[in-house]
């Protein structure tokens, strides 16, 4: 059932659009043919043929007979009818009252047709849609007379196009229809929902397309979209310069504090004081140099070159080996790809060490390096054995000044930007950084990047 459900096109607007003018039409369409066979038909006059005669003949003298004479002349009709697939009916011709036995009653029109040709001499064939009229033959019963009709329904004629045929045409028509015009309704909702998703993964540059070639209420919604999606850009961008600004004129009096140290230390002043001055003094300076590499990465500065990566990481993976060996950890890497890539050094180194670190800072005892490379891309893998994220929390690790409540407590000494660095670093590459939780524990952290030479 479940998979019945995944694979029911009716779950998508588009699904139930479709189905429903489709069913629209082909009922539609059903009933405008028959409709039109039952309630506009010609009337054709014909002569009738040798079978017919000879069929109305013998109903004739079946119920002008000694033996049908004694019951009903209804009943006789009625028995006599059923050999011939069709309908006796009689009129009475004084007094124009019509004899018919069980079944469907005769609508006026026929009425009308048989009236007309009652006192005929000579039977003849009406023919008005679908049902067909044999007659008159006159007779006698009792000390009346009749004049007798056979009447039979009859499907299309020979000539006339097959059911099956014209339904056929019907649905592949309407199916056609039904289809452009659903598609009509849900491609401007489609984009709209393909922007909106680039726009929320952080795409600040995505806009719907084609925004003014409708001008109905979903053409409407498209233009509000691009309305917010520039305001959300313009916000973005006044928050990188606003944070850029900080940090450069936050310099400044951090210069000065530390000259304004230094003396305070040639003054003899408490040195204690002096020292918790100190160690605020550096942790405002690192917060600097980090807002300051965040703005960086943001703005698209970069400097490329081409590097072999081992050479690139070399200095990366030996401070970690430092690191971990200081932290009684083990970190364990895998050789490292014969491969060139084109890369910022400062950018990317920055944003592995970043990430390494964060994992020998929440790691049990292990920290494991991989590569993966194919033909589009390579990757390298960090996991750790530690606590490990929930998947909401991998989602948002990455955000300025975010700390996960079991990762990123106060004593850790960070400030919660280096994954945010580590992203920017990444994404100037235009490679991709994702977390998510190990298979039994810790957390693997994953940066990916188009695999680029020269």
């Amino acid at each position: 059932m479940k998979f019945l459900r995944r694979i029911n096109p009716t779950r998508a607007i588009m699904g139930r659009l479709f189905f429903w003018f489709w069913a629209t039409f082909i009922v539609t369409a059903v009933l405008a043919v028959w409709g039109s066979r039952l309630l506009f038909e010609d009337l054709q006059v014909n002569a009738a043929l040798p079978e017919e005669l000879a069929d109305l003949e013998q109903v004739a003298e079946r119920i002008s007979s000694p033996r049908a004479a004694r019951g009903p002349l209804m009943m006789a009709l009625e028995r006599n009818s059923r050999p011939f697939h069709g309908r006796a009916i009689a009129v009475d011709l004084d007094t124009k009252r019509f004899v018919s036995p069980g079944g469907p009653p005769l609508r006026e029109k026929e009425r009308t047709d048989i009236l007309r040709i009652v006192d005929q001499q000579v039977p003849i064939s009406l023919v008005r849609g679908a049902f067909r009229v044999v007659g008159p033959m006159q007779f006698e019963r009792g000390d009346k007379r009749y004049a007798l009709f056979l009447l039979r329904f009859e499907g299309p004629s020979g000539n006339s196009m097959p059911f099956f045929l014209i339904l056929f045409i019907a649905i592949a028509t309407t199916s056609l229809l039904s289809w452009l015009f659903a598609k009509s309704l849900t491609r401007p909702i489609l984009r709209i929902q393909k922007s909106a998703r680039s726009l929320a993964a952080g795409e600040w540059q995505s806009r719907v397309e084609n925004a003014d070639s409708r001008q109905d209420e979903l053409g409407q919604l498209a233009r509000d979209f691009n309305k917010m999606a520039n305001q959300l850009n313009s916000m973005w961008t006044g928050q990188k310069r606003l944070l850029a600004d900080i940090s450069h004129e936050l310099r400044s009096p951090l210069a000065r504090l530390q000259m304004a140290l230094g003396l305070a230390h040639q003054q003899n002043v408490d040195p204690a004081s002096l020292v918790r001055i100190e160690r605020e003094a550096e942790r405002m300076e690192t917060l600097v140099a980090q807002l300051l590499a965040l703005s960086k990465a943001e703005a698209g500065m970069h400097d490329f070159s081409s590097f072999t990566l081992s050479l690139l990481l070399k200095d990366v993976f030996t401070d970690g080996q430092f690191e971990a060996a200081n932290s009684n950890k083990m970190l364990d890497i895998e050789p490292i790809p014969k491969l060139t890539v084109t890369a910022d050094q400062t950018m990317l180194c920055r944003a592995v060490e970043n990430v390494l670190r964060n994992a020998l800072r929440h790691a049990n005892y292990l920290v494991e390096v991989s590569f993966a490379v194919t033909d589009k891309q390579w990757s390298i893998i960090i996991s750790d054995d530690g606590s490990g994220l929930s998947k909401e929390e991998c989602k948002r690790i990455f955000a300025p000044f975010y700390r996960a409540s079991l990762a990123r407590e106060r004593e850790s000494g960070g400030v919660g930007l280096g994954l945010s660095i580590a992203k920017a670093s990444v994404e100037l590459h235009d490679g991709t950084i994702q977390a998510e939780p190990g298979e039994k524990h810790g957390l693997v952290v994953t940066l990916s990047f188009p695999k680029k030479t020269g």
